[in-house]
């Protein structure tokens, strides 16, 4: 091992482009790299895996690890940064861990306020063409995932890697060769002026033992002797393209013996993820205005029609910094759309919003959130009468919302030729609204068949993607994940499911749409007996039936006589009341079907005056016993011999709180929303009361209600 390398390493932040290729190159000399990220990308988790980089998601140091090297993004109150404090262990900045790992080599240096990356990328796969031995660190990951994003070489001297200036560590490097792209001022918070950055460059260049290649804009500007290689203004990518040639003859002595048509571009530069004729969606990296301008400018000769730009700013300083030149450049595009700044480690602040971007542009210019950027992104796409053209541009975590439009708009051109115009399709659909507790997140597909062909249809698309499909009814009964359900939600809410037939032998077809509500005024109407129970539960019959409903010591299956029912695979079904598995809150058959109609049978015949006050008795005794706030109902089953309401009355858990979800006072086996409750309230609420309950009853309750987008077992 080299003395310049550590032989073990923390890594903290390690999914950033800056952290994951240095990782990389640390794991393949022989070092041992273990790392956490809170936010780490699956298919960066897959290469930093397969380099031997360790992934940890336990917060904590694992014993040994004396050195913590961390990404810019960190916070000093990240709580592995406070442990590794607390703990007294070495802390290394990124730039400052590449400086030392590079120290003992024969360093070329790309620096540069934009197109370091791609630049870099252009020099690796043009020595390696070149049969040039060297070792390498890209700040971020080709577009093919086969090419690693950096390389340590045993038995070269020499190493390509792009150095950042943004965090200061850039003052710790003395290359051999330095290779500058451009000169343009960026990074207010560390540099306030033009000249301190250019300062900050010229000192660079004074370390530089060979020699510095500049484009011929930037040479006059400098007091220093450097070589000038060719510009291009037109066009960035062969700007970038024509650095890293001098760089490449420098080092060989020969052309390239490649063009710019047979290298691999960069991710997250000009990234087509999708062009279908009459949709196209472009992601980029661009965060500072220039390289909006270029972007922008690369993009119209290629693609007619409407041009969007989607542009989330990086960072609160550059967004004050450049404001009204964010919106000169963005003023090339048709239509802009503006997201919230993302952070990265900095505390918000008012005069760095993207509102001061939006204040230098025309009124139609808005700034969005990422949901709503979705959904009017999506309506633009399916309604558009010319070719769209959207880009999104941003460093943050813009890439992210880009491939979920392009999943969304997918999905929405590949299932709605198969549907009637009677059923509605949305994607990211909020689902809090759609239950009694009104709280969770969203559908990632919605879908309210019009028909039994269309939900067929539905069906048997959910099973040829391998997508999860669950079925909602009014919401009763049910817990929505803050992070919503990944899969799709089939609602059967279009009146073709809302019908109530009358039958002979004082029997009715119901309709799994059918409220229960309105199932007990029909039934009254008709002087149809039995059903009473069902007023005020706040669901329909498919949900009924699924959960087995009851009240006032009734169950929905003591009045059903069959049962139309539609499977997975979209075959139907009907089965007798006596074929079906029916227990407390289930039915078997049921768990992963769709209910469609069921024939209901009333117990006896009676006049519609009786049976309403009937129902207006168990509708007194239920305001009386029940909570008026927003709830799911029960939130526990009864154990064996016991009541959970009373069990968790008796251990004087009434009134208990987390945020604003509490254990009602009329009922203790219902938890309320008192207005902005969370999923996560109400979620860390059921486990203080499972965990008060069984330290006084020796009993653990078990929920009696659903919890979509998770499971109960990962909760409690």
């Amino acid at each position: 091992m080299e003395p310049s390398l550590p032989d073990r390493i923390f890594m903290l932040g390690i999914g950033g482009m800056g952290m994951a290729p240095l990782a990389i190159y640390l794991a393949q000399s022989g070092c041992r790299v273990v790392g956490q990220d809170d936010q780490l990308q699956l298919t960066v988790r897959r290469l930093l895996e397969s380099a031997g980089v360790e992934i940890t998601d336990v917060q904590s140091i694992p014993d040994g690890f004396d050195m913590v090297g961390y990404s810019s993004a960190i916070r000093a109150d990240h709580p592995l940064y406070q442990y590794a404090v607390r703990c007294g262990l070495q802390l290394i900045r990124r730039g400052a861990l590449l400086a030392q790992v590079v120290r003992d080599k024969k360093l070329v240096a790309v620096v540069g306020s934009h197109g370091k990356t791609t630049t870099t990328g252009f020099i690796v796969q043009m020595l390696q063409a070149a049969q040039f031995d060297c070792g390498y660190v890209l700040g971020g990951l080709f577009k093919d995932a086969h090419l690693s994003p950096a390389l340590y070489s045993k038995h070269s001297e020499w190493v390509v890697a792009e150095i950042d200036e943004s965090d200061g560590t850039i003052d710790l490097f003395a290359p051999a060769h330095t290779l500058v792209v451009n000169f343009d001022w960026d990074h207010a918070d560390r540099y306030p002026t033009a000249d301190a950055l250019k300062d900050t460059f010229i000192e660079l260049f004074k370390r530089t033992a060979h020699l510095v290649y500049v484009p011929s804009s930037v040479a006059a500007k400098l007091p220093c002797h450097a070589q000038v290689y060719a510009e291009c203004t037109e066009d960035f990518n062969l700007h970038n393209w024509n650095a890293a040639k001098a760089m490449c003859i420098e080092l060989t002595g020969v052309e390239p013996p490649v063009s710019p048509d047979d290298v691999v571009g960069i991710k997250r530069r000009q990234d087509v993820l999708l062009d279908d004729g009459r949709c196209a969606v472009i992601a980029d990296y661009a965060h500072h205005p220039t390289e909006i301008e270029a972007l922008l400018k690369w993009c119209r000769p290629r693609y007619t029609g409407e041009l969007v730009a989607v542009f989330q700013p990086h960072r609160y300083t550059r967004t004050q910094q450049f404001a009204r030149e964010f919106a000169t450049a963005l003023h090339a595009a048709d239509r802009v759309w503006l997201l919230p700044v993302y952070a990265a480690s900095e505390t918000m602040d008012p005069a760095g919003t993207s509102d001061q971007i939006a204040l230098h542009g025309p009124e139609d210019w808005a700034c969005v959130n990422a949901m709503e950027c979705r959904q009017r992104l999506l309506e633009a796409c399916e309604n558009c009468q010319r070719k769209r053209v959207i880009v999104f541009i941003g460093a943050g975590d813009i890439d992210q919302l880009a491939a979920q439009l392009v999943e969304d708009y997918v999905w929405l051109q590949g299932v709605r030729p198969q549907l009637s115009q009677d059923t509605r399709l949305r994607v990211q659909e909020p689902l809090a609204g759609k239950t009694t507790l009104r709280v969770g997140g969203n559908a990632r597909y919605y879908a309210e068949p019009g028909s039994h062909s269309d939900l067929h249809a539905l069906l048997n698309w959910a099973q040829r993607q391998g997508t999860a499909v669950f079925v909602l009814g009014r919401g009763s009964n049910l817990i929505v994940a803050s992070d919503g359900f990944d899969g799709l939600v089939v609602r059967l809410n279009h009146a073709y499911w809302r019908s109530v037939e009358s039958l002979s032998d004082q029997r009715v077809r119901v309709g799994a749409g059918v409220r229960l509500k309105e199932l007990c005024g029909q039934a009254a109407k008709h002087g149809l007996a039995g059903f009473e129970f069902l007023e005020g539960i706040p669901g329909t019959l498919g949900g009924a039936l699924r959960m087995n409903a009851g009240a006032m010591g009734s169950w929905i299956f003591d009045v059903v006589e069959s049962v139309e029912y539609v499977s997975v695979d979209g075959n139907c079904h009907h089965a007798a009341v006596d074929s079906l598995t029916v227990g407390y809150r289930y039915c078997e058959q049921l768990q992963s079907a769709v209910a469609l109609t069921a024939i209901l049978k009333s117990a006896a015949v009676n006049n519609a005056t009786a049976i309403r006050l009937q129902m207006e008795t168990y509708a007194r005794n239920r305001k009386a016993s029940q909570p008026k706030e927003p709830s799911a109902g029960c939130i526990f089953k009864n154990p064996e011999g016991g009541y959970a309401g009373k069990w968790i009355d008796e251990c004087g858990l009434k009134g208990t709180r987390v945020g604003q979800a509490a254990v009602s006072q009329v009922h203790g086996n219902f938890i309320v929303n008192l207005g902005g409750a969370t999923s996560e309230d109400v979620l860390a609420l059921v486990k203080e009361v499972r965990q008060h309950v069984f330290a006084q009853k020796g009993v653990w309750l078990e929920p009696e209600v659903l919890l979509l987008g998770s499971c109960w077992e990962a909760i409690l």
